[in-house]
């Protein structure tokens, strides 16, 4: 049965990819730039009468610095809250009206807008995007509202949550100098104390159209759609370039251990260790032995810790895609008797055996297939994408990445996942946190 689930599940990848190529490739992108700065890449897509306008900024909690964390993450609530042209609410009233749907997200390194709708609405949602790249409102009394959102946004996923401020301090101690040190929803000191000329200086400096990317995917023709990219932000002028981000994290020179005692009714655990960049040639084969390790109910710690051990209810993890290097992370939600020792110990173990022997070939090909076809299927969707291009430009500097990124994982030999772990999982590279429920350690 597993090999039938399996032969199905690699039957099932090689279609999507197959159709994937067939109809999203390098040569279907028109690239263009207007005087300003902004760069707009164009891919014709009619299998339905949609259009996905996506924009990517340059700009995350990495650009930030003390005093003025969380900002990057604040503007993008604010975004949605109105400009002289359109009032508070308009955007996602007219959005709705014309069929459509939006979100936004702020991450380490990028901020993305993302927009989808039927195609006779695109010069609307144009208009209101560029609106907004250049002119939106930072009026007082709804800044101060917006900051008290912010602020109980925080409390709610972070201090009031015992994975948050556990994993809150555990970044903060691994990562002492680089900006990644802070959650990308900020301080809440800095929360409370953003002034108003601050904000507007970083959205002018940020949202220039010189550091966004705009990505336009669906049922358009391109050469209407980039008269309406010149009419519409051509006359945004051009910004200031921003200051480089160049603190570079010390490698670090031995186990680092964080212990937090509140009211909870169950321990939390996490362990992280210094990882690669995304643009690294060591992080696909860290990816794909992510997967082995952590990826679902048959992955290696899940089967010790929860199934075998019965140590934890959950455990899950893995490095993350950025500009510069960040953490492999493990996080674990134990039983409430369970014993934190026992569980360091298992998972130190089974990396233990990674960093000896590595992966099995099935798990090796059953990873791979895993991250191809979250790929693939992705890209199905004009909002895949959308999305894959413009992650590519911001993460890799170049959309063309999107294209290439697969085989930088199906190049990987397996001997290589080894040699990764080796690197990475060292005693002097980690540190360990844990969450004691206040009435006595486990």
């Amino acid at each position: 049965m597993k090999k039938k689930i399996a032969l199905a599940l690699l039957l099932a990848v090689t279609l999507a990819s197959t159709f994937v190529e067939a109809s999203f490739r390098k040569e279907s992108v028109k690239v263009f730039s207007l005087d300003n700065g902004l760069k707009v890449l164009l891919v014709e897509d009619h299998a339905i009468p949609n259009v996905a306008l996506y924009t990517f900024f340059r700009v995350g909690s990495r650009n930030e610095r003390p005093g003025l964390t969380g900002v990057s993450h604040f503007i993008e609530h604010m975004m949605f809250n109105g400009s002289p042209k359109f009032g508070p609410g308009e955007f996602d009233r007219r959005m709705e009206f014309a069929g459509g749907a939006n979100n936004a997200f702020t991450g380490n390194d990028l901020t993305g807008y993302t927009d989808w709708f039927p195609a006779a609405a695109l010069e609307a949602m144009m208009a209101m995007e560029a609106d907004r790249m250049q002119d939106a409102s930072f009026d007082p009394q709804v800044l101060e509202s917006e900051r008290g959102v912010i602020a109980s946004e925080r409390r709610m996923g972070v201090e009031n949550d015992n994975e948050g401020i556990l994993s809150e301090n555990v970044v903060a101690t691994a990562i002492m100098a680089h900006p990644y040190h802070w959650d990308v929803v900020g301080w809440m000191s800095d929360i409370l104390g953003w002034k108003r000329d601050e904000i507007l200086a970083y959205y002018k400096t940020y949202y220039a159209p010189d550091n966004a990317v705009l990505i336009i995917v669906g049922d358009f023709a391109p050469d209407k759609a980039m008269a309406l990219v010149r009419r519409y932000y051509g006359p945004i002028p051009k910004g200031t370039p921003p200051p480089a981000v160049i603190t570079v994290e010390p490698p670090q020179m031995g186990p680092k251990r964080v212990v937090i005692r509140k009211e909870a009714q169950a321990p939390s655990f996490q362990m992280v260790w210094h990882s690669p960049a995304a643009s690294d040639p060591d992080f696909p084969p860290l990816a794909i032995m992510e997967n082995a390790l952590l990826g679902g109910k048959s992955s290696r710690l899940y089967k010790r810790l929860v199934r075998e051990e019965q140590l934890a209810i959950s455990v899950q993890g893995g490095t993350a895609e950025t500009i510069d290097p960040m953490l492999f992370t493990i996080n674990v939600q134990p039983r409430p008797d369970a014993d934190l020792a026992k569980i360091e110990a298992v998972i130190e173990e089974e990396l233990g055996k990674v960093k000896k022997d590595g992966l099995t070939e099935a798990e090796f090909r059953k990873s791979l297939n895993m991250i191809r076809s979250d790929y693939f299927f992705g890209l199905q969707s004009i909002n895949g994408k959308a999305g894959a291009l413009g992650q590519a430009e911001i993460l890799y500097g170049s959309w063309e990445k999107a294209f290439t990124r697969m085989d930088d994982f199906t190049s990987v030999k397996r001997e290589r996942i080894a040699e990764a772990a080796r690197k990475v999982f060292q005693e002097n590279n980690k540190t360990v946190g844990t969450l004691i429920p206040t009435g006595g350690e486990k």
